[in-house]
């Protein structure tokens, strides 16, 4: 004889199948099978802005650029109407005419990770979006020239984004005590050096050992500091000069701040290889 299932258990059964039909019938109307065939080419998904201190003073700052080609993005619904671009750092939404542009650029002056997203609309109001992710790190070359008390730096950590702080700040900084000359009215003296990195409760959080310059010489510090909270820190550097001197020195810091690499892979248009 066949054995027969319980009611109970058809009924679950019953109910199981349900809702994975309703789970797949939800996934059609989100998009994933769509008339619109999405292809965006994209070479890069991180970089990082530039900018230059000189005196406490902003020089220049360079942003990061990304582009999206957009071109062959077809719908076999309709027309394209309009293509766009979600940067992720409350900038608002970037919309092209589809059929007057197909490449959209946009330039990232703030650092974070970003959750950014692009997209495509045919005539027939089909849309489709893909979620990506971009790394926009930032590099601070700071100077001060002749000084004996060194101002300090200000390192901003607060990202542009609703994402997590940076994964750390590197540090490479160089004194430089420059030759007096020949002249022994300016001889020039030997200075104490500190270098001091304040989180952004204004509390230590690395020193230097001290470091002594003498006239003529430089010194290098290099540090990787981790576990950053967002806020200001500071980059100090205390300068001594021997006897109570006031000799003056050159201070030249680069500061990098960085996320963790988790950046989308870039689709980046493939080149044929030329034939032999």
């Amino acid at each position: 004889m066949r054995a027969h299932l319980p009611i109970p258990i058809l009924l679950c059964l019953l109910l199981l199948c349900a809702s994975f039909a309703g789970c797949l019938g939800d996934e059609e109307v989100k998009g994933k099978n769509t008339a619109i065939d999405f292809v965006v080419y994209y070479e890069t998904t991180s970089g990082v802005i530039e900018e230059v201190m000189q005196n406490n003073q902003q020089v220049s700052e360079n942003g990061v650029e990304v582009m999206f080609d957009f071109s062959y993005t077809k719908s076999s619904a309709g027309e394209m109407v309009t293509f766009y671009y979600i940067p992720g750092d409350g900038s608002s939404m970037i919309e092209n005419n589809a059929a007057e542009n197909g490449e959209i650029t946009y330039t990232y002056l703030t650092h974070g990770l970003f959750s950014a997203a692009i997209g495509a609309i045919d005539d027939q109001e089909n849309e489709y979006f893909e979620n990506i992710t971009i790394r926009i790190d930032k590099r601070i070359t700071w100077s001060q020239t002749n000084t004996a008390s060194p101002d300090s730096m200000n390192i901003e950590t607060t990202p542009d984004c609703d994402c997590g702080a940076p994964e750390q700040i590197k540090i490479d900084s160089t004194v430089a005590n420059p030759e007096n000359g020949p002249n022994p009215l300016l001889q020039g003296q030997t200075v104490t050096v500190t270098w001091r990195l304040l989180n952004s409760t204004d509390a230590v959080a690395t020193e230097s050992a001290p470091e002594q310059i003498g006239d003529g010489q430089d010194a290098s510090w290099m540090y990787n500091q981790y576990f950053i909270e967002p806020g200001t820190w500071k980059l100090e550097v205390d300068v001594t000069a021997e006897g109570n001197g006031n000799e003056q020195v050159n201070v030249d810091h680069t500061v990098t701040i960085a996320y963790v690499a988790d950046e989308s892979i870039p689709n980046p248009m493939a080149v044929p290889a030329p034939e032999e």
